[in-house]
């Protein structure tokens, strides 16, 4: 292999098989779970070293993955008198949940991100506890 070759060959990617997350692969410091189809879920990450998600954060996901309905209920009620008049936050459902590291996860910090059917904006609605505290959007 050529010397560039070598510089710009693609690092493999690391995958594992999490009793929680499902098939998660690791890149850019960041476990990623993706769906093969909006029937299989929404998309998860975890910020974990490469060694994977420790156990505090596979409890932490799974207690926010038993009340997903009430945080999607709550991060509905508090995007309402933030985002334009114009967006049905009824018509939003789960695009992704983002876990933090140890840290996040004892104080009980994560990120809902939700979006319509055509995934144009992604809401996310920040949470410390069951509270929603921040909102923000990416085009």
């Amino acid at each position: 292999m050529s010397i560039f070759g070598s510089l710009f060959k693609k690092k493999p990617v690391n995958a594992a098989d999490d009793p929680v997350f499902g098939h998660i692969t690791f890149e850019q410091a960041i476990w990623t779970f993706i769906p093969n189809s909006p029937t299989e879920g929404f998309m998860i990450t975890v910020d974990a070293p490469e060694s994977g998600p420790s156990q505090l954060q596979r409890d932490f996901f799974q207690r926010v993955r038993a009340s997903l309905p009430d945080f999607e209920r709550r991060a509905r009620e508090f995007m309402r008198s933030r985002v334009d008049a114009g967006i049905d936050v009824s018509r939003l459902s789960v695009y992704s949940v983002d876990i933090g590291g140890d840290d996040e996860s004892r104080q009980e910090r994560f990120v809902l991100e939700m979006c319509d059917a055509e995934a144009i904006v992604i809401h996310r609605v920040s949470f410390s506890g069951s509270e929603a505290i921040d909102y923000g959007y990416d085009t």
